[in-house]
């Protein structure tokens, strides 16, 4: 699965869950940069995002996690 499939697929989650339809995606987003992504906000686009792609991450995946870039690569890892 390539970058531009991952964006095209992860793009309305975020959007939703940090209830924001007009939400710009970028790969440097993380808390610091997008208003609402808390770590209750953040467990919900992990829970969507392994349903969706159809993948599980381990906990020291997840610790890595800290911008968008960072969780599109472990998603491409496992695709």
């Amino acid at each position: 699965m390539t970058r531009e499939q991952i964006i095209e697929k992860l793009s309305p989650m975020v959007r939703e869950v940090f209830d924001n339809p007009a939400l710009v995606i970028d790969e440097s987003m993380s808390p610091d940069t997008v208003d609402g992504w808390t770590s209750l906000a953040f467990m919900q686009l992990l829970a969507k995002v392994e349903e969706t792609f159809g993948v599980k991450f381990k906990i020291f995946e997840l610790v890595g996690i800290h911008t968008l870039g960072d969780l599109m690569a472990a998603i491409e890892k496992h695709c």
